[in-house]
């Protein structure tokens, strides 16, 4: 769960994700703190599903979004979260 969390800040910070992804994500946060929401959260269960939901479908739109893995890197297909260098520093 803790290597996830770190996978989605990662993401999150990443200047090769658009956009978009993001804005999602940090509406979908918004839309769960917020006290009012289309289904309200008094109503037992089905209250929170919908929140949960839409946590949940903008964290895939946020997954999708992950640049490819290189080819021919090691260890399988990986998420690559490492940003570009910048101008003028070597690659690692």
């Amino acid at each position: 769960m803790l290597s996830r969390l770190k996978t989605i800040i990662a993401l999150l910070r990443n200047p090769k994700v658009s956009g978009f992804p993001k804005l999602l994500v940090a509406g979908a946060i918004a839309y769960v703190l917020w006290p009012a929401d289309v289904v309200p959260d008094l109503a037992p269960v089905v209250g929170w599903l919908d929140d949960i939901m839409f946590l949940l479908g903008a964290l895939s739109v946020l997954m999708n979004a992950a640049p490819k893995p290189r080819p021919g890197a090691p260890g399988g297909p990986v998420i690559d979260v490492t940003p570009e260098p910048k101008s003028g520093e070597p690659r690692p």
